[in-house]
């Protein structure tokens, strides 16, 4: 293909859902309880308007938008990441934190967290998801790892298999704990309740803001890897033969997807299936490199995220189903259609 093409293409792979995701943006700004047309949504963006009490009343609703808006945004495109990250690193098409054990893990050391008594502020909250978050990447590769070693008996990196199957029991050993947690210590569950199925309702600008620059570094850290990933993909030896650091790399995009997942959880609870889909769908487009593939991950991940809350806030108006399950109905059918084709094999 000419270089030309090349380049044309792989901007298109990024305009694109730029674009779409500008356009859905000022859709979830104006759409609603209370619906705003586009032209009134983008005068109140703009900081103008007549002073009319209906005015009034539609710029507080395009407001009130904003801050669970830049959630989605963020939220998503650090999921989408954090899904080509795992997927890359582990070798595993079904590389997700919701089925990988991080998110589960994140949700327990959270009400751990407040159990003890930590205060419900989203600096101690980040701070224990990020740690509940890298204990279970250490043990779910850990078991992985050993399980891969006796199954075969040679070293090398976990398996697919043991990856899914080590995430599942880390998985249901996490939310067991955490329901039980929940169950002992009933006062937490008020403060809990907001990560107990993802939502983006609650979040402030200020949250947004404090975690934007960590999500944008995760990402940034796995754009920059993104050549690394076509070596992983070749195996560990192959990627020495040609140059790569491979333990490096994968160190790297784990880290990277760490500390992802945990921002995320920290804004917007467990939101799971975003990290498969994405990527997934974006591979049958067949994007010219890895690096092109991250940023689109990024782009139709946020995307993705703020239709999800868009649709929630509109399928059951006035009251809305957050996005934590919204995704899972749209994720669980992809999972399936996947499997079916053989798209997926472990």
């Amino acid at each position: 293909m000419p270089a030309g093409r090349q380049t044309g293409r792989s901007a298109a792979f990024v305009l694109v859902p730029l674009v779409v995701l500008m356009l859905g943006c000022l859709a979830a700004l104006a759409l609603g309880a209370r619906a705003v047309d586009p032209a009134t949504t983008l005068q109140v963006l703009l900081g103008g308007t007549d002073g009319s009490a209906a005015e009034g009343i539609d710029a507080a609703a395009v407001l009130s938008r904003i801050p669970r808006t830049v959630t989605a945004v963020l939220v998503g495109a650090a999921l989408g990441v954090t899904g080509a990250a795992l997927q890359g690193a582990t070798r595993n098409p079904l590389g997700d934190p919701s089925l990988l054990g991080l998110s589960a893990g994140a949700m327990l050391a959270v009400a751990a967290g407040l159990a003890l008594g930590v205060p419900a502020t989203l600096v101690p909250i980040i701070g224990l998801a990020v740690a509940g978050t890298l204990v279970a990447a250490v043990v779910v590769y850990a078991v992985a790892g050993t399980a891969s070693r006796m199954a075969t008996g040679t070293g090398g990196a976990p398996g697919p298999l043991s990856l899914v199957l080590a995430g599942a029991a880390i998985t249901a050993g996490c939310t067991a704990l955490t329901t039980a947690l929940l169950v002992l210590f009933p006062a937490v569950l008020d403060r809990f309740r907001f990560w107990t199925v993802g939502s983006v309702a609650r979040t402030s600008l200020e949250d947004a803001a404090l975690l934007a620059p960590l999500i944008l570094v995760g990402i940034l850290v796995v754009v920059l890897c993104a050549p690394g990933l076509d070596a992983l993909s070749l195996g560990d030896e192959l990627a020495h033969g040609l140059g790569a650091r491979p333990v490096r790399t994968r160190v790297l995009l784990l880290g990277s997807a760490v500390v992802l997942t945990a921002a995320a959880v920290a804004l917007a609870g467990p939101v799971g299936f975003v990290g498969l889909m994405v990527p997934h769908a974006l591979r049958r487009f067949h994007p010219l490199s890895t690096r092109v593939l991250v940023f689109g991950c990024a782009l139709w991940g946020a995307v993705l995220l703020v239709a999800a809350d868009l649709f929630g806030r509109l399928v059951v108006a006035p009251q809305e189903i957050h996005i934590g399950v919204t995704t899972v109905v749209l994720g669980v059918p992809v999972l399936l259609v996947l499997l079916r084709r053989k798209a997926v094999s472990l």
